[in-house]
């Protein structure tokens, strides 16, 4: 079997130069496996502390009845250029009925309300979608946008159901730096 020599002249056997090869790949294959999960515990507006996941994933949001399926900031063609309109889009468990859907950005004071449905409709007899009207980049729901770090915000969906209850869930999203430079050259600016 060929010898290699180590640093310090001696001889090592080819076994053992490849079972150290193989245990580092196999070490660094195993750490691309266990990426760490990070997140950060923010409180809300509302006073409700929550935990976002700095992560570009999809945060899973939903209480048995009601679910979270899809948050899109979106841009939109406004009257003077282009503007930021949100898009969302619930699910219900078979047999609920909503009666109203609010979403308010609860992420700091003052709250802001950025859609209300009075008369949701549900498609597929289980999914219920919005899109807000469109804010420029100076309004008070798009501000955000213009700095230059990370953000976290955080929107409450309030559903209220023809049983009478009435469902909240917090909706944490992680927008980091570059997505909002690329959300600034959207919107022109």
């Amino acid at each position: 079997m060929p010898q290699y020599l180590n640093a310090t002249t001696k001889a090592v056997p080819f076994a053992r130069v490849l079972a150290a090869v193989l245990a580092a790949a196999s070490l660094a294959a195993a750490g691309c496996l266990l990426q760490a999960s990070y997140s950060a515990n923010v409180t809300t507006a509302d006073g409700v502390q929550i935990e976002v996941p700095l992560s570009l994933g999809k945060a899973d949001i939903e209480d048995g009845v009601v679910s979270v399926k899809n948050f899109q900031f979106t841009p939109w063609k406004i009257e003077k250029g282009k503007g930021l309109a949100f898009a969302f889009q619930l699910e219900f468990k078979e047999g609920a009925k909503p009666v109203s859907v609010a979403v308010d950005d609860i992420t700091d004071l003052p709250i802001l309300s950025v859609y209300t449905d009075n008369a949701p409709l549900l498609l597929k007899k289980t999914i219920w979608s919005g899109v807000s009207p469109a804010h420029s980049a100076a309004d008070e729901y798009v501000k955000w946008i213009m700095t230059l770090d990370n953000t976290v915000k955080v929107y409450r969906f309030t559903v209220k159901l023809a049983d009478g209850t009435t469902h909240v869930l917090r909706f944490p999203i992680f927008v980091p730096a570059n997505m909002k430079g690329f959300m600034r050259a959207q919107l022109g600016v």
